[in-house]
Order: structure tokens, then C-alpha cells, then sequence
């Protein structure tokens, strides 16, 4: 448990650095006009996304053979992921967060039109969807209780909401501090948290490599 533990917790830390996630909750909640409300259903649509990839990544790992020893199959699917951490690493440090585009429909208070909003830009927040997925496939290769991969799944799941579940839960019990801290937060996120993710995503390229090739040396 504690060798999985090791795996999968700096993959979910590394889910939540979203600034631009977290800044499109920041901008709604301080809009004033139905803000709770808009950010209830963006947090609905980042929940719904991240079911179907934490269902998608625990249906693939379960699918995998259990065990230490891996097979051919699943050493090239560990290699492929450090492949494409790679790849994310690199698209990442070279991106700018654009939150412009959303944030001009601040005005609309259409629940479902913010639950939509919320899918989308959480199914296409692409760093965050893929460490969720390589979690839970870790979390459904190990040999555990099914209580205890759901537990780990659904911790994989809480760390994945958490860029707008948090502020969300600040502003409702701190609204005040919960401004201050989370927008010079935010303003930290998006200068820095780019090259915080493209060194752990080459930590974990090579994590994963390695243990692809072992198979095959």
C-alpha cells in the first residue's frame, strides 16, 4: 500500500496545479452576480470528467496482469505513458493559460450552460485528465480489496477537483481571506507552476520508461 501510496500521490499533487482552473474559479466567485451558483455547476462538469476518466483509468488497469512481474503488454503501455509525459512535460513549458475567452461569459447564469463549461474545460485540461488516468490505472493494477481501490480512486478524484472544489469551499467558510490568499495564489500558479509540472512530468517519464524496459533487459 505505502510503495502505491508513493506512486500515485505526486501524480495527483501534480493534477491540481490548474491555474487556469483555478483562476476561472477565482473570477466567477468574485463576479458576485449568482457566482456560487456558476461555480456549483462547474464544479458539477469537473466532477463528471473526472468520473469518466477515473472509471476509464481503473477499467485499464484492472485490465492489466497483477502482480510485479509485468508482461509485454504492459511493459509497452508504461512506456508509452513516459512517452507521452514527455510530450505533456514539453507542450506544457511552452503554453500560456487562457482563461479571456471563458471568462467573458461571466454574465450568463444558465446552470447547465456552466455545467457544460465545466466538462469542457476540465475534459480538455489534458495534463491534469492524463496524471488522473495513470493514477487510477496504478490504483487498478494493484492487487487490493475493491474497497480499498475505490477509496484510492476516489482520493484521485478529490485531488482532480480540488483547483475548484478548494477556493469553492474557502469562499464559502473564509470568503474574505479565501480573495486575498487565492487570487496572489493564483497569480504564483500561473508564473510558476508550468515549470513546476514539466520537471515532475520528467520525473515520471522516466520513472515509467524504466520500468517499461525492464522487461525487455
Amino acid at each position: 500500500m505505502m510503495s502505491l501510496l508513493l506512486k500515485i500521490i505526486p501524480l495527483d499533487l501534480a493534477a491540481t496545479l490548474s491555474p487556469g482552473l483555478i483562476a476561472l474559479t477565482v473570477i466567477l466567485l468574485g463576479t458576485g452576480f449568482h457566482s456560487k451558483l456558476k461555480v456549483l455547476a462547474l464544479l458539477l462538469g469537473n466532477i463528471l470528467t473526472g468520473l469518466i476518466i477515473v472509471a476509464l483509468g481503473f477499467y485499464v488497469g484492472t485490465s492489466l496482469p497483477q502482480g510485479v512481474q509485468q508482461n509485454s503488454v504492459e511493459a509497452v503501455i508504461n512506456i508509452l505513458l513516459g512517452l507521452f509525459f514527455i510530450y505533456f512535460a514539453f507542450k506544457t513549458v511552452c503554453r500560456e493559460e487562457k482563461i479571456d475567452l471563458l471568462s467573458q461569459e461571466q454574465s450568463s447564469t444558465n446552470f447547465i450552460k456552466w455545467l457544460i463549461l465545466g466538462f469542457l474545460v476540465s475534459i480538455t485540461n489534458f495534463d491534469a485528465v492524463f496524471l488522473l488516468f495513470t493514477a487510477t490505472k496504478e490504483v487498478g493494477n494493484e492487487k487490493l480489496e475493491i474497497i480499498a481501490k475505490v477509496l484510492l480512486s476516489t482520493m484521485n478524484l478529490l485531488f482532480f477537483i480540488l483547483p475548484v472544489s478548494l477556493p469553492f469551499i474557502l469562499y464559502l467558510i473564509f470568503p474574505n481571506f479565501a480573495k486575498n490568499f487565492l487570487e496572489k495564489f493564483n497569480s504564483f500558479l500561473v508564473r510558476y507552476s508550468k515549470y513546476i509540472i514539466f520537471i515532475l512530468f520528467l520525473i515520471f517519464a522516466v520513472y515509467f520508461i524504466v520500468r517499461g524496459l525492464k522487461f525487455f533487459v
